[in-house]
């Protein structure tokens, strides 16, 4: 089962940079400096194959969590392949297109509703909305307070890991989002040591806010489990 997951993963993920280049471009604001068009974004030699290998390791590593998962396992390879394509953007970008993160937010909603009617978990799913909306409000407060280190396109991106992990458990949510900010501590300081960043400059935090999410799915309900009976 991972090994097909994992090829699966390969074929969708080699897609990726074809939905890349169908993204709009938004002109920019008077005084804002020209961005880099979604078309030549995809274009990069090779990406393909990046995209391909990262999306088949994603894939391969939830389906470690498939029995736990069930029917919803679908809801999670769908951000996950999204994801992808998010964390590349950002990386080169500093952006979380709209038009990646709302499809992952509503092709995971309707996922997860059909997850929850073929096994009555209707709890699960009001969870699940509940943890998008503590989400939202978690990273909208931190964006007001510290514009430069998140935009709304990580506000936005939040509501959909809510939701999935939301759908787990409130502690696996909790540990998703802690995570997420380990990561991106764990990112800054190797930036910093290789000489690509400094102590002020702006780090994407959507592939360490992906990269949590990915390990809460996985490992977040063993570590909490393990971490409450010590």
């Amino acid at each position: 089962m991972i090994a097909l997951l994992a090829v699966a993963g390969l074929m969708v993920g080699a897609a990726l940079p074809w939905g890349i280049s169908r993204i709009p471009d938004r002109a920019p604001a008077d005084g804002e400096p020209a961005v880099t068009s979604y078309r030549e974004l995809s274009s990069l030699h090779g990406l393909p194959v990046i995209l391909g290998v990262s999306a088949a390791g994603i894939w391969a590593f939830m389906g470690l969590a498939r029995a736990e998962l069930s029917s919803a396992l679908p809801a999670f390879l769908l951000v996950g392949a999204l994801g992808v394509a998010m964390a590349y953007v950002d990386i080169r970008e500093h952006r979380l297109p709209d038009w990646l993160t709302y499809p992952a937010l509503v092709g995971a909603a309707v996922a997860l509703a059909v997850a929850a009617g073929v096994d009555g978990e209707w709890g699960a799913y009001a969870r699940a909305w509940a943890g998008a909306g503590a989400c939202v409000a978690f990273y909208l407060f931190l964006a007001v307070l510290r514009p430069s280190d998140l935009g709304l396109g990580d506000v936005k991106l939040s509501a959909v890991i809510g939701l999935l992990l939301g759908w787990i458990g409130w502690p696996v949510l909790i540990f998703g989002v802690f995570s997420a900010f380990v990561v991106g501590a764990l990112l800054g300081l190797l930036l910093i040591v290789a000489g690509r960043a400094g102590r002020r400059s702006a780090i994407p935090f959507g592939p360490p806010m992906l990269v949590g999410m990915v390990l809460a799915v996985v490992w977040g309900q063993t570590l909490v489990d393990a971490y409450l009976t010590l």
